[in-house]
């Protein structure tokens, strides 16, 4: 193997464990203020690669909860991670199914 793909390699395996890792703090903070997050796309499908980022559904519910208030608490918890996040109130239920099946 030459040089520049164990370069790549080691990025790509660095960011995908701190995706990892900040999908469960992610995970847990908003489980700490009462909501539930689901993890769909690579990360969840095993393609994650050194350009993805992180996709969730959040389901707000009747939280309380503000968008921004949850997107405060996400973007703390992945500060270098891109998070693209969907709100279950916003999708349709094919769309929810579509992306990540049940809640159960």
């Amino acid at each position: 193997m030459c040089k520049t793909t164990d370069i790549i390699r080691s990025r790509s395996d660095k960011r995908h464990n701190a995706a990892l890792s900040a999908w469960y703090a992610i995970k847990s903070d908003l489980e700490a203020v009462g909501l539930k997050a689901k993890l769909f796309g690579s990360l969840a499908n095993g393609d994650f690669r050194g350009h993805s980022d992180i996709d969730l559904v959040i389901r707000l519910g009747d939280s309380g909860m503000s968008r921004s208030a949850v997107d405060r608490i996400v973007s703390k918890a992945s500060p270098d991670i891109l998070v693209d996040l969907l709100f279950e109130e916003d999708l349709t239920p094919s769309d929810l199914e579509t992306f990540v099946g049940t809640w159960a």
